[in-house]
């Protein structure tokens, strides 16, 4: 008698828990529609700003369901992340040149797609190609920088530089150097150092360039010799 009561509760749990996910799946399915509404309502009348008016359904799991681990939110999630601090910037949004929710999420999975052939560098018609798309779009480096940082890769270093001799044209000075600093701190070398080095000298900040130059652990002659002409200049 007492194993019977005790499977009848258990009976009764599990249709308990059962009836709660689908309760939380029909809730899901609502919260999945207004975003995506919201989505195409921005998007149709450039609104980016609004867009970000979704962040509270990703960043209050109390009280919203966990219906932003598909991969269709998570990546919605990464753009807001990359539209705060575009808009912040004033750099051209990522998602300007999307029409809808689907072109946007196409839109995201061919820069993940580019940039997985940035980093197999598999031949040149490969990499001419992937540069090709990612400067056909608003490829700022901060969208570069949070899909680096949410996407699986395993070359980072070989990512980040690949990816900067891509955009050279595109990303601004500063942009260039912020993106550089962050290379060198994960892998130091006297290629970055140098490279940081000579967008200082763009500006021009010789006080900046020469800091960068006077770390090259193995300078040129020529390296040398630029070291003592900017340190006549400060």
């Amino acid at each position: 008698m007492k194993i019977s009561n005790k499977w009848d509760k258990f009976i009764q749990e599990c249709e308990l828990e059962f009836n709660k996910l689908e309760e939380d799946k029909s809730y899901c399915f609502t919260i999945y529609e207004k975003i995506i509404q919201h989505f195409n309502l921005c998007l149709k009348t450039k609104q980016y700003k609004s867009l970000l008016d979704l962040i509270d359904y990703f960043t209050k799991p109390d009280s919203y369901p966990n219906f932003h681990l598909t991969a269709e939110m998570r990546r919605t999630f990464v753009l807001l992340n990359i539209l705060t601090i575009e808009l912040k910037h004033k750099k051209i949004p990522f998602v300007s040149t999307a029409n809808d929710f689907n072109s946007f999420q196409e839109q995201y999975i061919l820069t993940v797609f580019a940039m997985r052939r940035l980093e197999l560098m598999l031949s040149d018609d490969s990499m001419n190609e992937a540069q090709s798309y990612l400067l056909s779009i608003p490829f700022s480096m901060y969208a570069a920088r949070f899909i680096l940082e949410h996407e699986i890769f395993e070359n980072f270093q070989k990512l980040y530089w690949n990816l900067y001799i891509c955009m050279k044209s595109a990303w601004s000075v500063t942009d260039k150097i912020q993106w550089l600093v962050c290379i060198l701190e994960k892998s130091p070398s006297d290629e970055i150092l140098l490279e940081i080095a000579s967008l200082y000298l763009e500006f021009p900040h010789y006080p900046k360039a020469y800091e960068y130059l006077t770390q090259i652990q193995k300078p040129s002659s020529q390296i040398i010799e630029l070291i003592s002409s900017i340190k006549e200049l400060i």
